[in-house]
């Protein structure tokens, strides 16, 4: 089968599980930096929410001979694992005041989004583009997540600002950052490996849950108390969405070489729909300022 003929096979064959009223959809999303997935909902009659299963990897598992039975029941055990890990009243997403405490940030890249900035309320900082999300649930390590959309703001009738006021107050609190040693986290993944000093002065800013973590450059007075405590400006790598590395800002280090090295990465050992950016930014303990 074409991968178009594929997703319609998995729909129907999967139509059956949403039970009587249900209803069964491909939809095609526009993910961080430009990816496209088509994602399975099977949405059961009474309910607003169910998890999306996206098809792309299993249709490269059917070209290599797997089963197309075999993975329609794994697409089910699937959405069974995680159907019931969320119960949410049918009516709930119909209120802003019943998301409002659970609407948080995350940042991406500004110019490798344009076609999904397009249709979700952002606010331009730098080269990065803040957009909003509401927080559902924390559990097992996973983050379950909304994407907030015009349609949503135009729904809710509140303006962009509404939503930046919630997420400003929510994210620090529901997302708490945290700050380690670069030399300390690679210890942990590796006990025997012998590190480079150069080490010893880089660290890992994220949230506790390490997911979407390099939001956390905006948090008031993270970056403030931190380069007060080491007494030093800093470089700030965007290591990914998920996380950026601060780097004391000492004379020998050169930021087009610290760039470099950053897009290296990217390159080779970041996954496309995770680059945040290829930029390195500076923080001035002076003004408070983070800057390109």
């Amino acid at each position: 089968m074409e991968y178009g003929d594929f997703l319609q096979c998995v729909q129907e064959r999967t139509k059956k599980y949403a039970g009587k009223g249900g209803i069964v959809s491909v939809n095609h999303v526009i993910k961080n930096n430009g990816c496209e997935l088509d994602g399975l909902v099977i949405m059961e009659k009474g309910k607003n929410i169910s998890p999306t299963i996206y098809l792309n990897g299993y249709f490269d598992e059917y070209q290599s001979g797997k089963d197309l039975d075999d993975i329609v029941t794994e697409i089910m055990q699937k959405y069974n694992e995680n159907k019931d890990k969320l119960q949410i009243e049918a009516d709930y997403f119909d209120d802003f005041n019943n998301i409002k405490a659970c609407i948080v940030y995350k940042v991406i890249n500004y110019s490798r989004n344009y076609r999904l900035l397009k249709n979700v309320p952002h606010k331009k900082i730098l080269d990065l583009a803040v957009v909003y999300y509401c927080l559902l649930g924390q559990r097992d390590g996973e983050n379950i997540t909304a994407l907030i959309h015009n349609s949503n703001m135009k729904k809710w009738n509140v303006t962009e600002q509404d939503l930046h006021y919630a997420a400003v107050e929510n994210t620090p609190k529901l997302l708490e950052s945290q700050i380690r040693p670069m030399s300390a986290i690679i210890s942990d993944v590796l006990e025997d490996c012998e590190l480079d000093s150069r080490t010893d002065e880089m660290y890992v800013l994220t949230n506790k849950s390490r997911l979407n973590g390099a939001s956390c450059i905006l948090y008031e007075n993270v970056l403030r108390h931190f380069a007060e405590q080491i007494g030093r400006d800093l470089y700030i790598l965007p290591s990914s969405v998920h996380e950026v590395i601060l780097l004391p800002m000492y004379e020998d280090y050169d930021k087009r070489e610290l760039e470099c090295m950053v897009r290296d990465v990217n390159s080779d050992g970041v996954a496309k729909d995770e680059i945040l950016s290829d930029r390195v930014y500076t923080y001035n303990r002076k003004d408070g300022m983070i800057s390109l």
